[in-house]
């Protein structure tokens, strides 16, 4: 039986594309640890039993697809190791909604958590937000600016999909996709849809939708990744070509940021290799810096 730290320890090349001959198929230990890991982080949807299949595969590529890692079907170090890392991270956070900088600094922290790690990546995702929320980065309910409540109820009664109207931070629409986050996330969203204005469950299907393209079928990392960085058409991940270029402007000034802070840091980790006591206050430098990010 083997473990991930195993695969690290003793630089393991584990193939998983053939099914059948896969070690995975015959080492339950291992599989079922992959697994509990992927199906924590909403990459895994169904029974953790140790066995390996068609399912198992397709979520471990999954993984591997959304955390940019090479190697095609191969559990080696480098996957094991990521594994293990996004393992340690799930549930550390407590994020703060109640100011807008809270919120802004809990996308950068769940963009990173899922594998969205350019800062282009990231400025594309608080870009989205800022527009469908109106600037007020709160979760919003479809036709939010009909006043008063009364007026906009009657006007998403008349639509198709109610009472599955548009909710969060992008705009959750329609019965199939409440319904497949409520098996994502194990809460129930058909019973009680609007929980999705909760803005724990509104991050995660924010940032799970777009990096795997569970809203139109368009993934981020297909427009915005390190080979190319196409603001205007990434919109079809959300709407179409729907003000695009206003977001695109909108991305363009949280890269500006982002860039500008990211510089400061690796300055910031030069300078620690010649100063041990400045190396140990790093990690909470990145806690700081995301804060100046946050009020500029």
């Amino acid at each position: 039986m083997t473990t991930l730290k195993d695969v690290i320890n003793n630089q393991l090349q584990v193939p998983y594309g053939d099914i059948g001959t896969s070690q995975l198929a015959f080492d339950e230990q291992l599989c079922r640890e992959i697994q509990t890991i992927l199906k924590v982080n909403n990459f895994y949807h169904f029974t953790i039993d140790g066995l390996y299949g068609k399912i198992t595969r397709e979520a471990l590529r999954d993984f591997k697809e959304a955390f940019a890692i090479s190697g095609g079907d191969i559990l080696g170090p480098t996957t094991a190791q990521f594994l293990l890392n996004l393992q340690a991270s799930t549930g550390k956070a407590t994020h703060d909604f109640s100011t807008k900088q809270g919120t802004q600094k809990a996308i950068i922290h769940e963009c990173k958590r899922r594998g969205l790690l350019l800062n282009t990546q990231i400025a594309y995702v608080l870009a989205t937000v800022e527009h469908e929320t109106a600037f007020s980065f709160k979760p919003v309910e479809e036709a939010f600016f009909i006043k008063p409540r009364s007026r906009q109820m009657a006007h998403l009664r008349t639509k198709s999909y109610f009472p599955y109207y548009g909710r969060g931070y992008v705009q959750l629409t329609w019965k199939y996709n409440y319904e497949k986050y409520t098996r994502k996330l194990g809460t129930d969203l058909v019973s009680n849809p609007d929980k999705v204005m909760e803005p724990n469950i509104a991050l995660f299907i924010l940032v799970d939708g777009i990096l795997l393209g569970e809203f139109t079928g368009k993934k981020l990392g297909t427009y915005v990744n390190g080979n190319q960085t196409d603001f205007l058409k990434v919109r079809r991940v959300i709407n179409g070509d729907d003000k695009a270029k206003e977001i695109k402007n909108l991305a363009n000034a949280w890269l500006s940021k982002l860039n500008a802070e990211s510089v400061a840091f690796e300055e910031v980790i030069a300078e620690s290799s010649e100063n041990p006591e400045l190396a140990q206050e790093l990690l909470g430098i990145e806690e700081l810096t995301l804060m100046q990010i946050m009020s500029s």
